[in-house]
């Protein structure tokens, strides 16, 4: 999980307008984008989540 946390967080990064270089940021602002991006994951989770629980079976029977 720590890479993907990783990965997202440099996306959100890049997406800024003015950003620099991620390996040139101190760790204080790269902390903020992971914090981001931990919450964006999360929210991903639960919508996924929230899919599958409203996710209904149909037993379609099949005649050959």
């Amino acid at each position: 999980m720590d890479a993907e946390i990783e990965f997202v967080a440099r996306a959100l990064y890049d997406a800024e307008d003015d950003a620099q270089t991620w390996d040139c940021e101190p760790d204080i602002i790269k902390d903020e984008f992971r914090r981001f991006a931990r919450a964006a994951l999360d929210l991903l989770a639960e919508h996924r989540k929230a899919k599958i629980r409203g996710a209904q079976i149909f037993v379609v029977p099949y005649a050959a």
